[in-house]
């Protein structure tokens, strides 16, 4: 779903976008670090198999990461903005300086979801 944002609103949704962005790489290196921490206490079997979880999770991360935030245009900030929060990666805080009307399209867009 596209919805065009003003020039002021942008400017809103990519610190929101930006804020959450930082929030999934914290997320990603504490899932990692949990992971090594793992290995180091000799819970897996074999360094392979520490490898692999290792790499899957960099992997899996990395997706949703570029799934997300790849390619972003304006046309995409308020759908990218209601997915960071239904996450919780941002609050309502984060986005009060929309207009009340692109906010109503927020709280509908996040029914939908």
């Amino acid at each position: 779903m596209l919805y065009e944002l003003t020039k002021g609103e942008k400017k809103v949704a990519r610190a929101a976008i930006d804020k959450g962005l930082e929030a999934s790489f914290i997320e990603g290196m504490e899932n990692f670090e949990a992971i090594i921490k793992k290995w180091r206490d000799g819970k897996f079997a074999s360094q392979k198999e520490a490898y692999h979880a290792l790499y899957k999770a960099i992997d899996k991360k990395d997706n949703a990461i570029s799934k997300r935030y790849n390619n972003v245009t304006g046309g995409r900030y308020l759908m990218t903005v209601v997915g960071i929060l239904r996450d919780g990666h941002i609050t309502e805080e984060d986005i009060d300086g929309l207009s009340d009307e692109t906010k109503e399209v927020v709280r509908r867009w996040m029914e939908v979801l």
